[in-house]
């Protein structure tokens, strides 16, 4: 009896042993939303610890609703498992202002700031990358500059209190930038 009893102990042991090295390893058992929450905290914890970085040489600071981004160069490219590290206060950011020394725009960068209203995109920014401003779905005011030569796929999916947009005569666009009640104007010159 006593050793049916200490062998049902090692089995059980194992076992315990096996699941918490499959959860170690491979992430088994662990669902999305904590991985999201992970990942928030992750973002947070970032921006507490003073770590504004958005691309190798562009920070970000958000004040009073208004998220710029700053410095030189490009923006980092996001994910939905890799996001921008604002994510986790997407619903503060009622503005975004992008300095004309950065050259592109992330993609997914501002995806989902649904109270987000103006973009205003200083002269000298390129590209609007893939989805940058997917889903934010009170977006009603947006200054494209001439510099933008290239706007992807989605770049403003879902943005429907969008009207109108004043684009260059020349800029490229991938399919589905806008939806398709926006009006879409090209610039002379």
């Amino acid at each position: 009896m006593k050793r049916n009893t200490i062998t049902r102990l090692c089995s059980l042991a194992a076992a315990a042993v096996l699941a918490v090295s499959c959860i170690a390893l491979t992430g088994c058992g662990s669902s999305a939303s904590s991985a999201a929450s992970s990942t928030a905290s992750t973002a947070a914890s970032a921006a507490a610890a003073g770590d504004n970085s958005c691309g190798e040489n562009v920070t970000w600071t958000l004040a009073d609703g208004t998220l710029t981004i700053s410095g030189t160069g490009r923006m980092t490219n996001f994910t939905s498992d890799s996001p921008a590290p604002w994510a986790d206060q997407a619903d503060q950011i009622t503005k975004v202002e992008v300095e004309g020394t950065v050259t592109s725009i992330g993609a997914v960068a501002f995806k989902g700031c649904t109270n987000l209203t103006t973009v205003n995109i200083a002269d000298g920014v390129e590209y609007i990358e893939a989805g940058a401003f997917n889903g934010c779905t009170a977006l009603t005011d947006i200054t494209i500059p001439e510099s933008v030569g290239y706007i992807k796929t989605g770049a403003f999916k879902d943005c429907n209190a969008l009207t109108s947009v004043t684009i260059r005569d020349n800029c490229r666009l991938d399919m589905n930038v806008f939806p398709t009640t926006v009006e879409v104007n090209h610039s002379e010159g």
